[in-house]
């Protein structure tokens, strides 16, 4: 299995957002907007199923939620695979993953939602509602009470909460390239699973040093530019994963511009 090289990725990340800063923010805009929207009809169309329980609402905001976001985060990467081709991008190259592999990419973010969801199903009744409870800050009497009540389901139901939790660590982590695979190389959902897993697991620890390294670096930009920068740090995370995608494909090693651009000694 290929290695991921997480200072690379971060630093190839970086280099293509500056080269299309412009139209790489204005699109974040866009996404973020949409993002939006889309949550609130994820969020109508799981309260029309109210009335079935809470596990299948939940199911269906996951599916609408998912299939919306990542058909729009997939713009990002086929922007960088157009750019990395030494091919001119357009703007409209970022909605791509609507016209190319959408059955495919379709696919498998539907079987990562339900997935995803998995664990919910083993949930005691009323643990959904309680975790994501509005709290009211100004009321002390009410929000000690209701911390309380997630104390005591929490402490009632640890093994159940550990075992959603590694479901969602597992999964999470092992299908992490798959809708890449599926929406840029039009492999098959099923293939673009078993593709994943096994790479993303190998690399588990470069990962984990990666996330750790964005984190930080996202949240101090965020905070010294009022969150305003997350306009560009959005598309610089997301142009991480695709390079750490990237890194994990076989392909010519002149293929890349980005390499070139480099200069470790800087």
């Amino acid at each position: 299995m290929k290695k991921i090289d997480p200072l690379y990725a971060l630093q190839a990340g970086w280099v293509r957002y500056k080269n299309k800063a412009g139209m790489y923010t204005a699109y974040t805009i866009i996404w973020f907007v949409a993002t939006l929207l889309i949550s609130s009809i994820a969020a109508g169309m799981g309260g029309m199923f109210a009335f079935l329980g809470e596990r299948l609402p939940a199911l269906i905001i996951a599916i609408v939620l998912g299939v919306g976001t990542i058909f729009l985060s997939m713009g990002y990467a086929h922007v960088a695979r157009k750019d990395e081709l030494g091919e001119e991008v357009e703007f409209g190259d970022f909605f791509n993953a609507l016209r190319v592999n959408q059955k495919q990419l379709f696919g498998v973010v539907v079987i990562t939602s339900v997935l995803g969801q998995l664990g919910t199903f083993f949930m005691p009744e009323g643990f959904a509602a309680l975790a994501s409870g509005q709290l009211d800050f100004s009321n002390l009497d009410e929000l000690q009470m209701m911390l309380e009540d997630m104390q005591e389901v929490y402490m009632d139901n640890m093994g159940i909460i550990m075992l959603v939790a590694l479901i969602q660590i597992v999964f999470g982590i092992g299908f992490m390239f798959s809708t890449y695979r599926a929406s840029l190389d039009g492999e098959e959902a099923m293939e673009a699973l078993k593709w994943s897993f096994p790479r993303a697991w190998s690399n588990f620890f470069r990962i984990l040093a990666l996330a750790l390294m964005i984190g930080i670096i996202a949240i101090i930009f965020g905070v010294l530019t009022l969150f305003i920068g997350f306009l560009v740090v959005i598309p610089w995370l997301i142009l991480v994963q695709f390079e750490m995608y990237d890194q994990l494909c076989d392909k010519p090693e002149s293929l890349d511009p980005v390499v070139e651009e480099f200069d470790y000694d800087n």
